[in-house]
């Protein structure tokens, strides 16, 4: 049996995406003080910047294990929690577009704004394209050898529930939540926290539905 593997655009948009997370990590973690030049919008709170600064840098490893690995069934996973991100934070950025630094004076602060707009407009784009892709490959998927114990099944289901919860309600009615939220958060933030919520919640639920070790190894991290 032929075990469809990975096609290249999908291994070089990992790649790609593990870049873009290191750069935005090193923009709201190292500068979680000072988005206010060195980042697309100001994030008033250095907590909510450091926040989507380390969910950068974890993606960063993400991306980077995704794109060693070889067989389609590994990566799937890792493909679809990304996709769930790319999509709603591009909604997010089009309903508080006016946020942005879009006419900022200062050309580094504008170039970070605009750049974040066109990753966000165009990776979605050539992600479904690389989908599209991946879907005409020959193969198919190597057989389980190690499933998930049941307890851990029942542990994912519950945190990706949670976590899909919680992120609807961030990007539905950010208002009705930030004022229980432990930090101070806009509609923005909110909606930009909701995007990792929606994509750590398709991560868990993608492992389930795997059920094989070898396949979920790269989403656990």
């Amino acid at each position: 049996m032929q075990v469809k593997q990975i096609h290249p655009w999908f291994r070089n948009s990992f790649h790609l995406g593990s870049l873009l997370s290191l750069v935005a990590g090193i923009q709201l973690f190292i500068f979680s003080e000072q988005t206010d030049v060195y980042f697309a919008w100001t994030i008033q709170s250095s907590l909510t910047a450091a926040t989507l600064g380390g969910f950068y840098f974890g993606t960063m490893v993400f991306g980077y294990l995704a794109a060693r690995e070889a067989d389609w069934a590994r990566v799937r996973g890792p493909a679809v929690g990304l996709l769930v991100f790319m999509f709603v934070t591009l909604a997010a950025t089009l309903l508080h577009l006016d946020k942005f630094h879009l006419a900022s004076q200062n050309w580094l602060t504008r170039n970070a704004a605009w750049s974040w707009l066109a990753i966000y407009v165009l990776f979605p784009i050539e992600l479904v394209a690389a989908v599209w892709l991946q879907q005409r490959l020959p193969g198919a998927d190597p057989g389980r050898v190690t499933s998930l114990p049941a307890w851990f099944r029942v542990v994912l289901t519950v945190h990706g529930a949670v976590g899909i919860v919680i992120a609807l309600a961030l990007f539905f009615m950010p208002q009705a939540l930030i004022p229980f939220w432990p930090w101070a958060l806009t509609p923005l933030t909110a909606r930009a926290l909701s995007a990792w919520f929606f994509s750590f919640g398709a991560l868990n639920l993608q492992s389930v539905r795997e059920n094989e070790w070898s396949r979920v190894r790269v989403m656990s991290v």
